[in-house]
């Protein structure tokens, strides 16, 4: 046989060699015959023919030439040979050829030449009824459009009609996550639900279905879905998903066994918690939430996370403005973190519970620490004329005696009635009295902070003046001087122009002889003349009320607010400088005597 082919192959090229087309045309076509498969047979009449004008005829055997060019080697060949003569009339072309074709494309990474060609060998497929050849071409379709929505739908219904369930189920559920990133939810749940269907064994399909039902809000159904899987799991997202759904459909006790389980192995769920915590605290469960809360602090403070925790805290809390016991847990937190501002809000919010639930003594206890860490507040005069008639009127003297001797801390810097220089507005009329003293007071003690170089103790005290008396800079002179000493202004308050220039001007100013100086910070060696009102320094008074302050708070403090700095502010007025002196009345003593331009021992 090899040398009958051998033989004709000899006339062929004899034939062209006299330029005999026919004749080498018939030599050919009897290699053919002996060697079906001979490629240099093959192109050779495809080109003979399309010397001749026959295009049909030269088709026909460049088609079996392209089919003959299978090795991967031949790729680019085959590639050519398609684009020169067959691409032009696809409809004389095998579906084989035109998908192998686009297989080629895509190998070229041609990505949309490919699915032009696809495209076309399924519609020849569907022609001649080949529905699962329709599906092949449809898949690839498909991988190369992985965003399509649409083609993955028809890609999964088509393998669902013929029975392809796993190939539908994947389809199905690429389906569902494109549908869930475009925000459909309700088609996600659907499309999801079909993969689940499909391949209901299938654990990330059932996760996926159970996450977009859980949205939904169906988180019964999504609990049956993920329990076969639940006591074999141990992967983050799946028990996320699960304990998520265990609180939605209201089994709290399985959901804290499932995060704790989390928590324990994984290192994660910390947020879940916290969400678990406010769930049992809304259901009443008080108790069950600060054993959460507990945990929780325990292992963040481990790690070293205690202001994470304390703002996690801290958008808990003020979801329950009335939870005695997620208050008083609340308050401790900042008062073990020593953040004063944030706790005595927290405190503000305990007084009202303790003296809404009729506990006198607790709301009592309350507002002495309130008073412990501002005496100053005006507000306080408002809760102890709460608790008249209803504690003991040592108690009412007392304190009133503390908050008094702390106004009158800051005598000699301004009138104790009637209006503040530069005042008006709100402020200006009689009945505005304890507020504009509490706004006096807090002004004397930024000065002394800054005096000092307590530049965060003077900001803090600036930031409750801000909330406390907004806009008030714009009437006030010496407010706005002490913003622009300070350097810091309120949220959306305007600066002056030249504010280089309004920083230095109050400073160099000199005041006329015998008026105060109302527009900037005064001096250290201008407090000389005042130690009967200045509070560092009276050493001797301090010491004197030192100890009965030191035992009232921590006595206090082992209520609710223990582990107080004892130094926190003095009852006697004293605490515009404690802060700083730590409860030291040797400390006061000392910048009494540097205000005396003397050097003292306490």
């Amino acid at each position: 046989m090899a040398g009958d082919v051998n033989k004709h192959l000899d006339r062929a090229k004899r034939f062209l060699e006299k330029n005999r087309v026919e004749d080498a045309i018939q030599a050919y076509l009897a290699v053919l015959e002996e060697a079906p498969q001979h490629q240099e047979a093959t192109q050779a009449l495809g080109d003979l023919y399309a010397r001749i004008d026959q295009a049909d005829r030269a088709a026909v055997y460049y088609g079996m030439l392209f089919d003959l060019l299978i090795d991967p080697k031949e790729e680019s060949k085959a590639l050519a040979i398609y684009n020169r003569f067959l691409r032009s009339i696809p409809a004389q072309q095998a579906p084989e050829r035109v998908a192998r074709y686009a297989f080629l494309l895509q190998r070229q990474n041609r990505a949309d030449e490919a699915i032009e060609q696809y495209n076309k060998a399924g519609e020849l497929f569907v022609a001649a009824s080949r529905d699962e050849d329709a599906l092949f071409c449809c898949e690839r379709i498909a991988q190369l459009e992985p965003d399509n929505l649409a083609r993955q739908i028809k890609l999964a219904e088509g393998a669902e009609r013929l029975g392809k369930n796993a190939l539908a189920a994947r389809a199905f559920l690429r389906a569902g996550q494109l549908a869930t990133t475009k925000g459909s939810s309700s088609d996600a749940a659907n499309l999801l639900g079909r993969a689940q269907k499909l391949a209901p064994q299938e654990r990330s399909v059932a996760l996926l279905y159970a996450q977009a039902i859980l949205q939904s809000g169906n988180a019964v159904r999504a609990v049956s879905i993920l329990e076969p899987f639940a006591a074999t799991e141990n992967d983050a997202p799946f028990l996320m998903t699960y304990s998520e759904a265990l609180m939605g459909a209201g089994q709290l006790e399985r959901a804290s066994e499932m995060l704790q389980k989390l928590l324990r192995e994984k290192n994660e769920g910390l947020t879940q918690l916290f969400d678990l915590a406010e769930r049992h605290a809304a259901a009443g469960q008080d108790q069950r939430a600060i054993g959460i809360l507990e945990m929780l602090k325990r292992r963040m403070f481990s790690d070293k996370r205690q202001n994470d925790f304390a703002t996690m805290m801290d958008g808990l809390g003020a979801k329950f403005p009335h939870s005695q016991g997620i208050l008083e847990f609340w308050a401790n937190i900042h008062n073990e973190l020593n953040r004063e501002s944030q706790y005595f809000e927290v405190m503000i919010k305990l007084f009202d519970v303790y003296l809404t639930s009729g506990n006198v003594k607790k709301a009592a206890e309350s507002l002495e620490r309130l008073v412990d860490i501002d005496p100053y507040d005006f507000r306080n005069q408002e809760r102890l004329e709460m608790l008249r008639g209803r504690v003991e009127d040592s108690y009412v003297n007392r304190l009133s005696s503390r908050m008094m001797k702390a106004g009158q801390a800051t005598g000699g810097h301004a009138p104790r009635s009637g209006t503040l220089p530069g005042a008006s507005g709100p402020l200006a009329n009689p009945e505005g009295g304890r507020q504009m003293q509490a706004l006096e007071d807090l002004i004397v003690q930024t000065e002394i902070f800054l005096q000092y170089s307590l530049q965060s103790k003077a900001l803090e005290r600036l930031q409750k003046i801000a909330s406390m008396f907004p806009g008030e800079e714009a009437r006030n002179a010496r407010l706005s001087s002490l913003y622009q000493t300070a350097n810091w202004w309120p949220p959306g308050a305007q600066k002056p122009k030249d504010e280089t220039a309004a920083k230095s001007g109050p400073a160099a100013a000199t005041p006329p002889a015998g008026e105060p100086q109302t527009g900037a910070i005064r001096p250290l060696e201008n407090f000389g003349d005042q130690s009967e009102n200045f509070p560092a320094a009276d050493a001797a008074g301090d010491a004197q009320h030192c100890g009965e302050r030191s035992g009232n708070i921590s006595a206090r403090n082992a209520n609710a607010g223990g582990g107080r700095r004892s130094g926190k502010a003095a009852g006697n007025g004293r605490g515009v400088l404690w802060d700083w002196c730590e409860g030291s009345a040797r400390c006061a003593s000392g910048a009494a005597a540097g205000a005396d331009g003397e050097s003292q021992a306490g």
